[in-house]
Formats: structure tokens, C-alpha cells, sequence
């Protein structure tokens, strides 16, 4: 069926630029074959829109942009015969710039697929966009068949609704997939279109030849076939994904639209700015303003939830996702401990979990004392710790590690309960290990391992030499105990 659907709208493409370049351009022949395009992609459109579709709800507002192009061509076709009206009129400027608003609604939903419809991000970057499309609409006069204004409007929004798909379709290393490919090349088309337009209406010649309407349709027939073309989207080999939570090109088309109801505003300051073109712009201006404060609530929030995702909610230390950041961003020899209390099982067995939670906030805080101010600890998990010693070497971190061994394996007291825990303390450092932060944890748990089959204390991990032969085979050659 849809298939039936894109083929018709080709052919009439086809026969309308076969009789542009016949000079056979007739109203009454041509508008029916306009139609066709637009008929076909709307029913594809509205029909990908149905419930366990992807990207349905940006489908269904592309449906409706097309609908309101639809009627403001059939308005603009039908004007000048029928009501001896000016091709530009007030109803087909209207249905113009909300087919123009209702694209950027589209383009939003599009690149935001996985994300709530009703997000009031994308509800208020449309009102910015849709004002200041308005205040650049209203800038010629309509009722004088005027549409200077409105070309140029189109011009400039296909134009950074094109950067807004590149960019956002390729965010994070990914390759932009053919669904996006066929969105910038219809756009692509109809700036083409209006910008001839536009050059026409500075000529003074405002009538639009067939050739303008070819190209325009070039638009719904690229959304027809899109729904068709949705693949899994590909990175780029080597890249990594760097998801962008507020959405910075979303944010590139309201600053634009912003930006220029600025310069209307400057420019209406010598009175030729209409009234209406100047309210639209304030009020744009102002709805930026809301974009921004918005912005900055989620910034916030995204420090916050950054935040959380890098915190032990228990000590308030850093977890193991921020221990292995601070690893992979070492550029210097540094040193690790890798730390787990001996006999904590039997404290919760015994005590309860509250208390063993109680342990091991007082535990964190006896290690902090000890530690200088550039050292890391982090919680791992359970009664594991790791601590981070930037420039520390092997003897140093020794020496810190017997420190904070002392301080833990002192007696806690939780009411009239005294708890004395033991530590197994494994040491390991960059100039032992691989630079990688998985291979320095690596060698720092087999050395905190060879500490608690001895019982505690504290083991230093030891590179692998030639000799593997030991006088001792129940120990690990790998391994020597710091005594």
C-alpha cells in the first residue's frame, strides 16, 4: 500500500515537471497533481503514527505540518482565481509559518525519540521558534500580497533545521542514519524554493513559477519515503557515545530565533518595523528568557544526578564508577590500596546491619584522617575500600598503608558494644602494574588477597620475573608480604 502510495506522488512530480518545462503550467490541471504529494505523505505519515510504531509522535506532527502546507498551497493556488486575492495572504501566511512551527515540533520529537512527549523542553523551544517564525513573517505586508517576510522566514528555518538534524543525528559519534538523510534533504529543497521565492519578490516580480512548485514538493515526497528508511543508527568506529541530556542543539534553534527578534527589535527603532512584527519579537524574546531559566534548572539538576551517580549513598565517599574516572585520568605514577575489613560478616550476624552500616561510616571517617588532601578514598562496595595516592611511591604507600591500618583495627564502640574489626591492606602502583585502571585493581586485590590468607595486615603486589620457582610453593611467587 505504501509503496502504491510513494510511486503515485513520484509520478506526479514527474508530470509536473514535464509540463513546467512544456510551459503547460495550469491551475486547474496542476493544483490536483500538487495535491498528490502531500495527500500521500500525510496518510504515510499518520499511519506510522499508530500505537508500537517508532518515532510515532514525530510522524503524526508531520503529518499535521504537511496538512497545514497542504491548505496553505491550495489557499495560495485557488486565491488569486477564485477571490481575486494576492497569492500571499494573511490565511496562507498563517498555515505557512504553523507548518514551519509544527516542522521544528517535528525535527524536536525526531531526534528526542526515546525521550517523554510532553517534555516542557520541547514544548518551549516551539513557542521561541514559532514566535520569532511569526516576527520575521509579519516583517512584509500581507494584505498587500506581500511575502517577502515569509520567504525569508522559510529560508532561515530550513536552514537550521538542517544543522539541528546533522548535528543532532550525528551527536556521540553516530553515523546520520537515512531517515534523517531523507528529513535534510526535503528540507534542503524547500530553502531552495524559498529562497527563489524570496529573490523574486526582490526583483518585484511576485509571481512563482512552476519550476518553484517541482522543488517544493520535493519536501512531502522526502517524508514519505523516510518512515520507510528508519534503521538502527551506527556509531563510528572508535567513538564513544556521549549522550547529551539538555539537548544543546535543540537549544541552537530558539537562541537563533531569539537572536533575531534582537535585531528586528534594533531595526524597528527607525519606526518601519510593523507593530505586530515587534510584539512577536518581544514576545519571543521574552519566552528565550524562560528557555534559558529552564535550561539552567536542568544543568542543575544534571550536576546533581552526576553527582549522585558518583557517591556511595552510605559515606558519602566516592563509588566505584568515580574511582575508576580518577584512574583513567592519572597522568602521573601514583599508587593504590585496596582495603577489606576482616570479621565484618560477624558483626552483622551479630549486631545487625544497622550497626554494621555504623561501622562502616566510622571506619570511612578513620581512614579520612589519616589520608592527606589530593589522596581518593572511595567505597568499592560491601566492607571494600579503595584509596587513590597520586605520586605515592611503593614505600610511601606502605608506610600509609600500616597508618591506616592502625587506625582501623582500633576498638568501635556502638553503645555498649565494642567491636574491633581486622584489615587486609593490598598495595599496588603504575610503576608495577599497566597504566589501565582494571589491571592496577587487578594487582591491588591479588596483593589485599595474599594479606588475608595471612591473616591481615598489609601486601605489596610484585611484578612477574623470570624466575617462577619459589622455596616456598604455598606462597605466590608474584607476591612479597611487607613485614
Amino acid at each position: 500500500m505504501e509503496r502504491a502510495l510513494r510511486a503515485s506522488a513520484v509520478v506526479a512530480l514527474l508530470v509536473l515537471g514535464l509540463m513546467t518545462a512544456a510551459g503547460a503550467y495550469d491551475t486547474a490541471i496542476t493544483l490536483p497533481l500538487v495535491a498528490v504529494p502531500f495527500v500521500v505523505c500525510v496518510v504515510i505519515c499518520v499511519g506510522r503514527a499508530r500505537p508500537g510504531r517508532p518515532r510515532r509522535a514525530a510522524w503524526l506532527v508531520a503529518g499535521i505540518a504537511t496538512t497545514a502546507q497542504l491548505a496553505g498551497t491550495m489557499w495560495a493556488g485557488l486565491a488569486p482565481a477564485a477571490r481575486g486575492e494576492p497569492v500571499h495572504t494573511m490565511a496562507t501566511e498563517t498555515l505557512a509559518d504553523l507548518g514551519l512551527v509544527l516542522f521544528y515540533l517535528f525535527v524536536g520529537l525526531l531526534l528526542r525519540s526515546d525521550r517523554p512527549i510532553f517534555n516542557r523542553g520541547i514544548w518551549l523551544d516551539g513557542v521561541v521558534a514559532g514566535l520569532g517564525i511569526a516576527a520575521l513573517a509579519c516583517v512584509g505586508d500581507p494584505g498587500k500580497g506581500d511575502g517577502a517576510g515569509e520567504h525569508l522566514a522559510g529560508v532561515l528555518v530550513y536552514l537550521v533545521l538542517i544543522l539541528h538534524v546533522v548535528i543532532g543525528g550525528t551527536i556521540g559519534g553516530r553515523r546520520l542514519d537515512r531517515t534523517h538523510a531523507l528529513v535534510v534533504a526535503g528540507f534542503g529543497a524547500a530553502s531552495i524554493a524559498e529562497g527563489f521565492a524570496l529573490l523574486g519578490h526582490v526583483d518585484g516580480s511576485l509571481a512563482e513559477p512552476g519550476y518553484l512548485v517541482v522543488v517544493t514538493l520535493a519536501l512531502p515526497i522526502a517524508l514519505a519515503f523516510a518512515p520507510a528508511a528508519v534503521t538502527p543508527t551506527r556509531r563510528r568506529t572508535g567513538t564513544a557515545a556521549t549522550p547529551s541530556v539538555v539537548g544543546w542543539t535543540a537549544l541552537a534553534v530558539p537562541a537563533f530565533f531569539a537572536f533575531s527578534s534582537v535585531l528586528l527589535l534594533a531595526i524597528g527603532q527607525s519606526g518601519r518595523l510593523p507593530v505586530l512584527s515587534s510584539a512577536l519579537a518581544v514576545a519571543c524574546v521574552l519566552a528565550a528568557f524562560g528557555r534559558a531559566s529552564l535550561t539552567f534548572r536542568e544543568l542543575r539538576d544534571l550536576r546533581d544526578v552526576y553527582q549522585q551517580a558518583r557517591t556511595d549513598d552510605l559515606t558519602g565517599l566516592p563509588n566505584r564508577r568515580a574511582l575508576y574516572e580518577h584512574l583513567e585520568a592519572l597522568t602521573a605514577p601514583a599508587s593504590l590500596l585496596l582495603l577489606d575489613l576482616d570479621g565484618f560478616k560477624e558483626v552483622n550476624d551479630s549486631v545487625g546491619h544497622a550497626a554494621g552500616d555504623q561501622v562502616l561510616a566510622q571506619t570511612a571517617e578513620r581512614i579520612k584522617v589519616v589520608l592527606g588532601p589530593t589522596q581518593v578514598l572511595a567505597r568499592l562496595g560491601g566492607d571494600e575500600f579503595a584509596i587513590l595516592l597520586p605520586g605515592a611511591t611503593l614505600v610511601e604507600a606502605a608506610d600509609l598503608a600500616w597508618r591506616i591500618h592502625v587506625a582501623v583495627t582500633c576498638p568501635s564502640h556502638l553503645g555498649d558494644t565494642q567491636i574491633r574489626l581486622g584489615v587486609s591492606i593490598g598495595v599496588s602502583g603504575t610503576h608495577l602494574a599497566d597504566a589501565g585502571a582494571g589491571e592496577l585493581l587487578r594487582t591491588a586485590d591479588i596483593a589485599m588477597y595474599v594479606a588475608k590468607r595471612r591473616g591481615g595486615g598489609v601486601a605489596a603486589y610484585e611484578p612477574p620475573t623470570e624466575r617462577v620457582a619459589s622455596p616456598t610453593p604455598e606462597l605466590d611467587p608474584h607476591l612479597t608480604p611487607l613485614a
